[in-house]
């Protein structure tokens, strides 16, 4: 039997001729197309090797910043901006409250000093005179060395990846001098916001009479004597509400409730003082010692119920008539009425009589 055999042609011109297998492609090419075929994959090697450099370089050298990443750059300084000046805020607002003792005993502290100066250059003083100094400079001490509690509020939202902080001023108010540790200090002076004080009538001046442990002040002479009494606390930070009741008046003169700066010595004509404020009724004011009446009814009478405010903070005190419901407001100069504050009452009216309700 004879074999047949079968010739390959060339797979781009179709010649059997002189044709050579490609074993890659598993194709036949003439000698021509051949050489075409295999300049082919010259240059498709050529194509990869390049794409192979290129991909080298990427890999070995750093690529242009992704927006991405602009986006996360941009986020961060905006969070530390935020972060600095809620910092510096803070700082700002506790360095504040840190020398606000400071700043409220600088007129006392100078007004003692010039005592002082003067007293010693005329050598004109008594005993009398060196313990009422010693124990205002007492008071300004206890007042500096009062240790401070400052709380630090961070923002409500629990979503955000930094919670600022901030001084809760009103917080550092509510909870100034608590943590003091001179006892009788804790008694001399409340710190609290919004609340009603052990006041008690101590220092008189004239023809009253103390009772009930102080808590009653009663006039035993008449307008000629000018009687006055003071508390026995000083005030000078925060808001205190001091409740009194009219139990007596005459019907020529009414009851004085008001402030005098502490350092006052109680006399004749304290009511002269440039740091005298208060009021005889709601309309009839004193500012600095100088009077200011309106043309109205008098308001208070006996058996009334009025609340004195000293607010420190805002420099200002207040006095609500609870019977009217009415409330009357005096803004406060300290360099005329310096911290700390005391409150003063007048009783020109025999038998005239003010309680201090607990």
């Amino acid at each position: 039997m004879a074999l047949t055999l079968t010739r390959r042609v060339c797979g781009k011109c179709n010649k059997g001729a002189g044709t050579a297998m490609c074993y890659g492609c598993e194709q036949a090419f003439c000698t021509k197309h051949f050489l075409e075929h295999r300049q082919d994959l010259s240059q498709q090697m050529e194509y990869i090797g390049q794409e192979h450099d290129v991909i080298q370089r990427d890999l070995t050298h750093e690529q242009d910043t992704h927006f991405l990443i602009t986006r996360i750059n941009q986020w961060e300084q905006e969070s530390i901006t935020k972060i600095q000046i809620a910092a510096q805020s803070a700082r700002t607002n506790l360095q504040q409250l840190l020398n606000r003792p400071k700043n409220n005993l600088q007129t006392s502290v100078s007004k003692i000093t010039e005592e002082l100066q003067s007293s010693r250059e005329l050598d004109d003083y008594t005993e009398l005179d060196i313990k009422r100094w010693t124990d205002q400079l007492q008071e300004f001490r206890k007042i500096l060395d009062a240790p401070i509690s400052v709380n630090i509020d961070y923002e409500k939202d629990s979503r955000s990846a930094v919670r600022l902080i901030k001084i809760n001023d009103q917080q550092s108010l509510d909870t100034l001098y608590q943590t003091s540790q001179v006892p009788e200090y804790n008694d001399w002076i409340s710190h609290n916001s919004d609340t009603f004080l052990s006041e008690r009538f101590d220092d008189t001046f004239g023809k009253v009479i103390l009772s009930e442990g102080g808590l009653v002040a009663t006039c035993a002479g008449g307008h000629a004597d000018r009687s006055c009494v003071c508390g026995t606390s000083r005030y000078s930070v925060g808001v205190h509400y001091i409740h009194f009741r009219i139990e007596q008046t005459s019907t020529h003169y009414h009851s004085f409730f008001g402030i005098i700066n502490s350092l006052e010595k109680m006399t004749f004509d304290i009511w002269n003082s440039s740091s005298f404020h208060g009021w005889w009724d709601l309309d009839y004011s004193v500012i600095s010692g100088k009077s200011n009446r309106r043309l109205s009814p008098e308001t208070i009478r006996m058996g009334d119920d009025v609340t004195l405010m000293l607010d420190c903070i805002n420099r200002r005190i207040q006095l609500e008539h609870h019977r009217t419901n009415r409330t009357v407001t005096m803004s406060i100069d300290i360099q005329l009425c310096p911290f700390p504050w005391k409150i003063i009452v007048l009783l020109l009216g025999k038998d005239d009589c003010v309680r201090i309700l607990q």
